[in-house]
């Protein structure tokens, strides 16, 4: 009999190692357009700058740039845009932009901006502009302007009425649909040859003087349109407003936190579903309740965040007989504060959070003729972070650390995560035009160390080792390395990318190479495989029955 419970829970905890995928994460370029400028000399500025994500699923917000001291002709005076703001318009779908505009004029005509990109999956970016202003208008024959221009009579019955606006104009709506093909599932269930079906829908309506709405999620069918196969979800639904320096969020939202490439030990507030069928990662994040509060003040910002529940990360675990699954998540607040600089030389922050982990730790509870029930305890954490980045010539840099103290009692007490120290260092370059390469370093060192292979128990030890290597405890100081390389060609119409992430000492990996072609400015296909490789007790080994094929067509609106 203990034979067999030992046999079970062994298999039923290798199942669960999905989670892997926490360190395999895709990243893409970002790229800047030309500069619009609307705004004339002697007028405050306004201008807008084109962004263009290269995967237009690709999470960006304002938060992600700055501007840097900005330059003017020898001899003229130089304006001060420490209060320039910046605003994300668009969408993932329709295109993004940034509106730069100041509260006071620029009394000059020729202007050098510097625009820092410094979003999380894009590295660190410096685009520079150079562009003169328009003429000021004249002041006091204000006509003159007018009958300049050549005259066109226009017939006022065929111009638009400024309130006659579609349903969809009024709501900001786009999204996209999505038809896909995966080899298997990401479920442990067994099941191969998957089509998935899909529409994605993000509506930002303006529902006041500075007050919008955002709202955004899906509907699916993912078994082979089977009607077992539908689901829904609301990734996010917020309220966002502003008042003075202070900006205000309240509802369920994405936080994502940290500077490092795709690789963050301090994004630990909101949840990911590691179980959806989509190639775009960034997919599979749920937003959470909380109330968000950003104060800012020239380059500083802080961030206080209240979240007052917890929804934990979605993994798979396999049906396995005699081992059956209950969870536990106390009811209990959760907080986390940030400051952040940026626009400066290197740009950086340090951040706290204190609340559930999302991940569980794995108890064993009552062993009956049923079966053994095993646990999923979510307990307390607290994380102290902090990240920077810079750029130095052609290159980007970044790094990141956190150190997360546990409940855990002791280096005999298994049952609990370990402290530790997560920490990630790294940098990329592009060649030509596209041509990117990106490598970061990663460790991760844990406090109160003990081998889970000394165990006397049986049964502890059958939980303990595999729990162990699925949150890299199994031994102390784990370390390896993260690769990418991505290009484009064809005017930019393919886009091709390897990532890689493998771990030193016994020999397991991941790679994910992936192609995109845009065949018009609506429709775009993927295709690409998710692959693990290692010895059966390797962190990747474990996931090797999680690799797959997948191939998506998307039209966007």
């Amino acid at each position: 009999m203990r034979v067999n419970i030992l046999c079970y829970v062994r298999r039923a905890l290798f199942s669960v190692m999905i989670l892997a995928s926490l360190s395999t994460q895709v990243v893409y370029a970002l790229i800047i357009g030309e500069i619009d400028v609307i705004s004339r000399e002697g007028e405050p500025l306004l201008a807008n700058i084109q962004i263009s994500p290269t995967n237009p699923d690709e999470k960006i917000t304002a938060a992600c740039f700055s501007l840097i001291k900005a330059t003017t002709s020898p001899g003229q005076e130089e304006p001060d845009l420490s209060a320039a703001r910046l605003e994300l318009e668009g969408s993932r779908d329709i295109g993004h932009q940034i509106k730069i505009s100041t509260a006071t004029p620029i009394d000059t005509r020729l202007l050098t901006l510097r625009l820092k990109a410094k979003c999380i999956s894009s590295g660190l970016t410096i685009r520079e502009f150079n562009f003169e202003l328009k003429p000021a208008t004249n002041t006091l024959f204000p006509q003159a302007d007018i009958i300049s221009a050549t005259a066109e009579k226009v017939d006022a019955n065929t111009l638009p009425k400024p309130d006659e606006k579609s349903v969809l104009q009024k709501l900001e709506l786009n999204g996209s649909v999505r038809a896909g093909y995966f080899s298997s599932s990401r479920k442990l269930d067994g099941k191969n040859d998957l089509g998935s079906g899909s529409v994605w829908l993000k509506a930002t309506p303006n529902i006041g003087e500075g007050v919008s709405l955002i709202a955004q999620g899906w509907v699916r069918n993912d078994d082979s349109f089977r009607a077992t196969g539908n689901s829904a979800k609301l990734q996010e639904g917020y309220l966002q407003f502003s008042a003075g320096n202070v900006d205000y969020r309240v509802g369920k939202q994405i936080i994502v936190w940290g500077r490092a490439d795709r690789l963050n030990p301090t994004d630990n507030l909101t949840r990911r579903n590691f179980t959806l069928l989509t190639p775009e990662e960034d997919d599979q994040r749920i937003g959470a309740l909380a109330a968000k509060v950003t104060y800012y003040s020239h380059e500083n910002s802080l961030t206080g965040i209240w979240l007052p529940d917890m929804d934990p990360n979605i993994f798979p675990v396999t049906a396995t007989p005699g081992v059956f699954f209950t969870k536990h998540i106390p009811h209990t607040n959760r907080i986390a504060l940030k400051f952040d600089r940026s626009g400066g030389d290197v740009d950086w922050s340090i951040s706290y959070y204190s609340g559930l982990d999302l991940n569980p730790d794995i108890a064993i509870g009552a062993t009956t003729t049923s079966g053994t029930n095993l646990i999923f305890d979510y307990n307390r954490i607290r994380v102290l972070g902090m990240d920077a980045a810079t750029v130095i010539g052609r290159y980007g840099l970044r790094a990141e650390a956190a150190y997360t103290w546990t409940e855990n009692a002791g280096a005999n007490d298994f049952m609990i995560k370990k402290p530790f120290l997560y920490m990630v260092a790294g940098g990329d370059r592009t060649f030509f035009d596209y041509l990117n390469f990106n490598i970061q370093y990663y460790l991760r060192h844990v406090t109160n160390y003990s081998d889970p292979q000394a165990i006397a128990n049986p049964l502890l030890r059958s939980v303990v080792i595999p729990t162990a290597a699925l949150w890299n405890q199994f031994s102390r100081s784990q370390h390896g390395i993260s690769v990418r390389v991505s290009n484009k060609w064809f005017h930019e119409m393919l886009e091709g990318e390897i990532a890689a992430v493998t771990s030193f000492g016994p020999s397991n990996y991941f790679i994910r190479p992936k192609l995109v072609y845009a065949f018009s400015d609506h429709v775009k296909g993927s295709l690409g495989m998710d692959i693990y490789r290692g010895k059966s007790n390797t962190f990747f080994g474990r996931l090797q029955d999680n690799s797959l094929l997948f191939a998506e067509m998307k039209y966007g609106f």
